[in-house]
């Protein structure tokens, strides 16, 4: 009987395997009509969309079932893979340059329908809206960041010029490190270039430094945020300008920048330091001339921390639940401090004060915690953080463990063998 029921089950898997091949007598003529023609008698709206300006190669082919499958998938809209997996299939040659820390956000996660229609499109390869108007979708920052001197090729919305849309070595995606980049345009030897920089070589210096590349509200596009001594054109008191070498500073590091801010050097002198304050290298986080950003930021604060703590960046990305990026704007410092702390993981405060600034009803919660209160596990206080990794974990709101039960056992196994007995 069960040999009788395999041999059934293989003649009814061969017919099948007949039809989907389209084999002779096998069942493949009664379709009701051939290729898309046959998805369009339910997708009847989607024709018409199809005859835009740029069209996908297997749509304008008539070949759906190139992306999608005609009966079932484990993905949304029948197609046959996941995200940029199914775009791979067939531009299997752009995989390997895509791949890299040089990657722009969405070709990273493999979210290639965050730019381009997979159809068809009124625009150029298949983007889903035209020039820096798709940029700006995401970029909402740059768009509405005040500005009264625009720099010419943002101002055509001409972002490609400048950048990459997809990978690139060099930071922000640029076609060029910074420096080659501007002087495409700007030549150094121009006269009204070389006296606004003097006595300083720019040869090699990083023009993004000081200007600002989108547009600003200061002349010569300078960043928002200067550096006053910048702003008021006292290079000296940094820069040794009579010297043989006007870009060295009288002194190195932090003991140059603490001249001016000894309160800070005061200040940075606790139990637990940032390794970039502890060296000295205050210009790993804090650019000395310019900046778009409050407190001469060197770049996105998210970003610029991810770029050391590139763990983190791991965990966040192979996690299911993490401290959203909307929190607090992103910004780290939301609950670290960027200097120094006399708190463990530079947390300005006790991780209990942290949490419940956010969290006020959460820090509230019947289950003990705080002073007098022992993990077991550590003898260490109970907080919210022995329950909670907020760097991410594979369980909703980042619970280390299933809360249902394997949660509460990591403290109360005692308890839950003595109910058994």
């Amino acid at each position: 009987m069960g040999t009788r029921r395999w041999a059934m089950g293989l003649a009814v898997a061969g017919v099948a395997l007949a039809v989907l091949l389209g084999a002779p007598g096998a069942g493949a003529q009664d379709l009701k009509a051939t290729g898309a023609d046959l998805c369009y008698t339910c997708h009847a709206e989607l024709k018409a969309k199809f005859s835009q300006a740029d069209v996908h190669a297997p749509v304008k082919q008539g070949r759906c079932e190139l992306c999608h499958s005609p009966h079932a998938t484990r993905f949304p809209k029948l197609v046959r893979f996941k995200g940029a997996d199914l775009c791979y299939v067939c531009h299997a040659d752009k995989k390997a340059s895509f791949t890299g820390s040089g990657s722009h956000t969405p070709v990273k996660q493999g979210d290639c329908l965050k730019c381009h229609d997979p159809h068809a499109s009124p625009n150029k390869n298949l983007l889903a809206k035209a020039g820096a108007d798709l940029c700006l979708t995401c970029h909402e920052k740059v768009k509405t960041a005040p500005r009264t001197v625009k720099h010419m090729p943002f101002e055509a919305g001409n972002c490609l010029m400048c950048h990459v849309a997809h990978a690139a070595p060099t930071k922000n995606l640029l076609v060029q490190p910074a420096a080659q980049l501007c002087q495409g345009c700007h030549q150094l030897t121009d006269a009204r270039v070389a006296r606004s920089h003097q006595p300083f070589n720019m040869a090699a210096a990083s023009c993004v430094g000081c200007h600002a590349p989108h547009g600003s509200d200061k002349k010569a596009i300078i960043k928002t945020v200067a550096h006053q001594p910048f702003a008021q054109g006292r290079c000296g008191s940094c820069h040794q300008v009579s010297g043989p070498d006007p870009k060295a500073t009288f002194l190195k590091g932090g003991e140059m920048c603490f001249t001016c801010h000894a309160k800070e050097a005061q200040a940075f002198k606790k139990k637990h330091v940032h390794a970039p304050v502890g060296a000295g290298q205050c210009t790993t986080c804090h650019t000395p001339h310019a900046s778009e950003i409050k407190g001469l930021l060197a770049g996105d604060e998210r970003g610029m921390c991810l770029g050391c703590h590139t763990k983190i960046e791991e965990k966040f990305a192979r996690s299911k639940a993490f401290h959203p990026a909307k929190a607090a704007d992103g910004r780290c410092t939301a609950c670290h401090s960027a200097h120094a702390s006399d708190q463990a993981v530079l947390f300005p405060d006790d991780s209990m004060k942290v949490c419940g600034a956010c969290h006020k009803d959460h820090a509230a919660l019947s289950h003990p915690m705080g002073p007098g209160v022992k993990d077991p596990r550590t003898n260490d206080t109970m907080t919210c953080l022995s329950c909670h990794d907020p760097h991410g974990t594979q369980i909703d709101k980042f619970v280390t463990f299933p809360k249902e039960r394997e949660l509460c056992i990591q403290c109360h196994r005692g308890e839950m063998l003595r109910t058994r007995q």
